[in-house]
């Protein structure tokens, strides 16, 4: 059965000689700046008979707690008996290394030391099938070292051994056959552990040490999913994580409601690897509260805890490309970065996007939508302009005489300090979810993540300009990631929102235009329409910027344009009408005003997704007709596996909530290509900076058509 797999069959080699039983084994030293005590403590349960050993008419267990301590030179705490450690490798099958050199695993928590502080934040860890709860010590010393009493679990005869004070040792009784029925007693069970023992604490001369309004639950395989049941039947539990745990007891309505992590092996758990990640995914539909699923690349199962720390050590080989002490540090600053955040309320920014401190860790899922941080060297900083054109009247609502129109001006910014700018207004969230199928609330795109600084003073003067004009009946904010790119490399960006073209827009003023133009009949000449207004816009926009408070910030010599869908088409409409666009970009925009002799010798670039089965041998009509115009610098490039929604936000939020959309490769991906293309091609034609990756491809899933 897959649940077996993950649980307990880890197949090991010596990959160097074995350790003696004087060899320095260590754990990972704890983060915090405070030491750590700890101490054991033995629980019996007389209202129920053991589940695994019915003849006991009690259900005892042992439970390691770990604090924050006064500073104390006593003995530390011993990571595993000789007996505990022989029941490992045996069970393993570990032959040539000594148990014994495990007692010797050096710990950094004092026995018995006298706890510092009261009502601490509480964390359950539960550990995995077999495993005793010495394998989770490293955790749980990190954890304490950083303000938390930890509260670790072993589960008599769910694992190899466990030691109790009067000298007894209980061995697996719960090993044998493993059908989903078992899996269930075993998660449904562990559950019940741990609300027993949260009884017996706050009952205990331990209660003044915690704060019983904010304990939160993790472990490790079906310790992970157990999180899930304790969260279920115990309400006081505020937060859980399942740490590379499958699911065997799916999460019914109406669910969970408090905040979820899974975090677990990239090779496992990434959607749609397998009957795993299916578990975790039908759980996903059911946790309607704060909720992420990151996965790690090269990790292994015991590679989340100190069997893989230990184990490395030893020489032995668990199958994982990623160094154990690596393993244990991404593990430890996630797990505490959660609890952090939802136990303690305080920001915790390696939970909003990727971060790059930690490469391996991918978000697969997230409840709170992000944009990828830009890769530029420099702060970005955005605002709101509003610009209103008398010279004509609305093309879409002609009793309106005259062009309003919103753009969001990014930049240089002088320091990366203060609030993020709101990536849309509930009102344009509410439109731009209505009928997308996503079952989210309408004001969730008010919380995307987001790297500009609101109003933050610009950094610079006299910088190139780029106009970025959206796809039909979408918002300006959807372009968002490729602006704050550009603007960290050092552009000021203008975006902007065409009104009336986009699901809604809001104003300064509170008023909201909804698509007054979406019930315009869509005939020949609609497209056409389109692109000639917006080219009047982005004239407008770039007259209104050159005579504002934001002119010395730009070098009106130096102005470049480019657009997603309708807004790529529109770009040589828009270079055609204005000679001040010195270079463009349709992004995947089929065009519907044909470019006419004597066409444009001005650098122009088409990049879209692959539309055949292999590389150009399927081509936009358009752009071949509009191609044979170019004169000056042109370049044709096409992505494979990406859709149309790919280069833009649209795509970014359809992969972090699991919308699918055609795409085989994902949208964070076609983003970073999108990104790269864009800044090079402007640094090229606006800075004129060489940049090889328009003279060759420069990923595997791009090819050059022309």
């Amino acid at each position: 059965m897959r649940t077996l797999a993950l649980a307990t069959a880890v197949a090991l080699t010596l990959t160097a000689p074995p350790a003696s039983a004087d060899s320095a084994l260590t754990l990972a030293k704890p983060t915090g700046d405070r030491p750590v005590g700890t101490t054991s403590v033995y629980l019996k349960d007389t209202s129920r008979p053991d589940p695994w050993v019915p003849s006991v008419p009690y259900r005892e267990l042992m439970v390691s707690l770990f604090y924050p301590a006064v500073p104390s030179p006593g003995p530390k705490k011993q990571f595993m008996t000789e007996a505990e450690a022989k029941a490992v490798f045996d069970e393993a099958g570990i032959t040539g290394i000594p148990p014994s050199v495990m007692t010797t695993v050096r710990t950094d928590a004092v026995v018995d030391a006298r706890p510092a502080g009261r009502a601490l934040p509480a964390v359950v860890l539960s550990p995995g099938f077999k495993r005793p709860r010495a394998e989770l010590t490293s955790l749980s010393e990190d954890l304490a070292s950083h303000g938390y009493l930890v509260v670790l679990v072993d589960h008599t005869y769910e694992n190899v051994a466990t030691t109790f004070p009067d000298g007894h040792v209980t061995g697996c009784a719960a090993c044998g056959n493993y059908d989903p029925q078992f899996w269930q007693k075993l998660q449904r069970g562990r559950a019940k552990d741990v609300s027993f023992v949260l009884d017996s604490l706050t009952r205990s001369k331990w209660a003044p040490l915690l704060d019983a309004s904010r304990i939160g639950m993790a472990g490790h395989s079906v310790g992970g999913v157990s999180t899930v049941n304790a969260m279920v039947t115990d309400p006081r539990i505020k937060a859980g994580i399942d740490v590379d745990g499958t699911q065997n007891d799916p999460l019914l309505a109406p669910g969970l409601d408090r905040p979820f992590l899974f975090f677990g092996r990239q090779s496992l758990y990434a959607p749609g690897t397998g009957q795993e990640s299916q578990t975790w995914d039908d759980d996903w539909k059911q946790l309607t509260g704060w909720k992420r699923w990151l996965t790690v690349a090269g990790m292994a199962h015991p590679s989340f805890t100190d069997i893989g720390l230990v184990g490395e050590q030893l020489g032995l080989d668990f199958g994982a490309s990623t160094p154990a002490v690596r393993g244990q540090a991404i593990t430890a600053a996630y797990v505490r970065a959660f609890f952090d955040r939802h136990l303690r309320g305080r920001p915790q920014p390696l939970l909003d996007q990727p971060s790059v401190q930690y490469p391996e860790v991918a978000f697969a899922r997230t409840s709170t939508p992000y944009l990828p941080a830009p890769t530029g060297d420099r702060p970005v900083g955005s605002t709101q302009v509003y610009l209103k054109d008398t010279s004509r009247p609305d093309p879409w609502v002609p009793s309106v005489p005259y062009r309003e129109l919103m753009v969001s001006l990014f930049y240089p910014a002088a320091s990366p300090k203060g609030p993020k700018t709101q990536y849309v207004t509930p009102e344009e969230s509410a439109a731009l979810l209505d009928r997308s199928g996503l079952d989210v609330p309408p004001d969730t795109l008010t919380t995307m993540v987001t790297n500009s600084v609101a109003d933050a003073r610009p950094a610079g003067r006299g910088l190139p300009l780029i106009v970025l004009s959206p796809g039909y009946t979408k918002p300006r904010a959807t372009l968002s990631a490729l602006a704050e790119e550009l603007a960290s490399h050092g552009y000021v960006v203008a975006v902007i929102g065409h009104t009336y073209e986009n699901t809604g827009q809001s104003f300064p003023d509170g008023h909201f235009a909804g698509c007054a133009s979406c019930a315009v009949s869509h005939d020949d000449g609609f497209g056409e329409k389109l692109e000639l207004g917006r080219a009047a816009d982005v004239s407008f926009v770039l007259d209104s910027l050159a005579h504002s408070k934001w002119a010395p910030l730009i070098d009106s010599s130096r102005i470049g344009m480019a657009g997603h869908s309708i807004g790529g088409a529109s770009t040589i409409p828009a270079m055609v009408a204005d000679s001040r666009i010195q270079a463009g970009m349709n992004i995947d925009g089929t065009t519907h005003v044909p470019l006419t002799p004597p066409g444009l010798s001005r650098p122009f670039m088409f990049l879209g997704h692959q539309l055949g089965a292999t590389a150009c041998a399927q081509t936009d009509s358009t752009w071949e007709r509009d191609w044979a115009q170019l004169t000056g610098w042109r370049r044709w490039a096409e992505v494979q596996g990406a859709q149309h929604a790919s280069f833009t936000d649209v795509g970014l939020v359809g992969d972090e909530f699991g919308v699918g959309y055609g795409a085989k490769t994902t949208a964070l991906r076609t983003q970073e290509i999108t990104r790269a293309y864009v800044t090079a091609f402007f640094d090229r034609h606006l800075r004129g900076e060489p940049r090889p990756i328009l003279d060759r491809p420069g990923y595997p899933e791009v090819s050059f058509c022309h």
